[in-house]
């Protein structure tokens, strides 16, 4: 028999991948747990830990370290594997952030690696062609059976632009460039018509196409943040999942009624909300604090200064870490502590005093946590061995 009677036999010759998935059976927007969990950050060093240079976190050493992160999370029953978007660091490459893998052949690598967790790519829109992000995550929804998702952001930070030779439109010009973006990709997941013309503001288009479609019909799922107007705007009219904004679990009380509100006048009741966290869990709470108070004393100050100087300067000139350091006191600012867990809501305690903060979340209408973690490896274990028996146990997950 010939290799291609050999394949005959395995695929049938008209055997047609496209649109055989129901999006939303996946495991983030239909899988069996009433309140997801998903793993962030493990893309980058330091992660979605923060700008801290405790000891265990990531440091991209080689692809093993995640590779087996993403294997562990997916025999824990954790629902996604969710990177975050940076071209570039802050204060060279051994500081958090400095190693970035990109996000596109980091989820296919992961997908052909896993066999139930959802894999997402995170796009910063500006920097990628639609044809070619609809293309390439179309390529890796065919690797993972099904279980691509997409984490669509319209960008903001400064210096990347300019890396890119790109200048920086206004807020909402970002959205209106997003939205029309994701409505060519959107066009090329779902349309069946061989191809089609665009002409936009920002898009001009003749013949596009893209072949073949997404396993998941009509589309691999979307998250997307909505912190602004205009943000939740874009993820009313595009996303499956809200990336909700909120600094606390008391806080979400107030912030995530009204954005249910929104979406539910828009004909959005399918629309989940989510919140992105920041957990350290030990056996103990004065454990817990201890560790806490350990990764302020080795947050990497210089790295988050900058930052902040850059969100509020929206570039580094001016930035002087020297000046700081002889005339201000870094370790007072509370808004710096903050770039320590990534700008996450804290949930800091014991397993208990963690499903306690979760319980709290999904009373208040979240659905899903995005977690960052300081130490990936054993966050993972411990979220597997102590915090998902009690979730189960409070009925959040089965």
């Amino acid at each position: 028999m010939t290799l291609t009677e050999m394949a005959t036999n395995v695929v049938s010759r008209d055997f047609v991948a496209d649109h055989t998935i129901d999006r939303d059976q996946r495991p983030m927007l239909g899988g069996p747990n009433k309140f997801k969990v998903a793993i962030f950050g493990a893309n980058v060093t330091t992660g979605q830990g923060g700008l801290n240079l405790a000891e265990n976190t990531i440091r991209l050493g080689n692809w093993g370290e995640v590779h087996g992160l993403a294997q562990k999370a997916d025999r824990y029953g954790v629902d996604g594997f969710i990177p975050i978007a940076r071209w570039q660091g802050l204060s060279g490459p051994d500081r958090p952030w400095g190693r970035q893998f990109e996000t596109f052949t980091w989820a296919a690598g992961l997908a052909a690696a896993t066999q139930n967790i959802q894999i997402f790519a995170t796009c910063l829109i500006p920097f990628i062609h639609p044809i070619v992000a609809a293309k390439m995550v179309a390529t890796v929804d065919h690797i993972s059976g099904g279980r691509i998702g997409l984490n669509a952001t319209a960008g903001y930070f400064k210096p990347e632009y300019a890396m890119f030779g790109i200048p920086v439109p206004e807020h909402d010009i970002r959205y209106e460039l997003a939205d029309e973006w994701m409505s060519i990709v959107e066009r090329l997941w779902s349309d069946d018509e061989v191809e089609f013309n665009f002409d936009g503001d920002f898009f001009h288009l003749e013949g596009a196409q893209s072949w073949p479609k997404p396993v998941q019909r009509p589309g691999p799922m979307v998250m997307s943040a909505g912190s602004s107007p205009a943000g939740q705007q874009f993820a009313i009219k595009h996303a499956n999942i809200l990336f909700a904004a909120i600094s606390s679990v008391d806080r979400s009380f107030q912030v995530t009624p009204k954005l249910r509100e929104n979406a539910n006048a828009a004909g959005r009741e399918d629309l989940g909300l989510w919140a992105g966290v920041h957990i350290i869990c030990k056996d103990t709470e004065k454990e817990a604090r201890d560790y806490l108070n350990y990764v302020e004393e080795k947050g990497d100050y210089e790295s988050a200064l900058k930052y902040k100087h850059i969100i509020q300067n929206g570039d580094s000139r001016g930035f002087n870490w020297d000046h700081y350091k002889t005339s201000e006191d870094p370790t007072k600012d509370e808004t710096i502590k903050t770039f320590f867990r990534a700008g996450l809501v804290p949930l800091v305690g014991t397993p208990e005093m963690i499903v306690d903060g979760l319980q709290k979340l999904y009373d208040s209408g979240i659905t899903g946590i995005c977690t960052g973690l300081v130490d990936y490896d054993e966050g993972l274990d411990r979220m597997n061995e102590q915090i998902f028996p009690l979730m189960r146990g409070a009925g959040l997950r089965v």
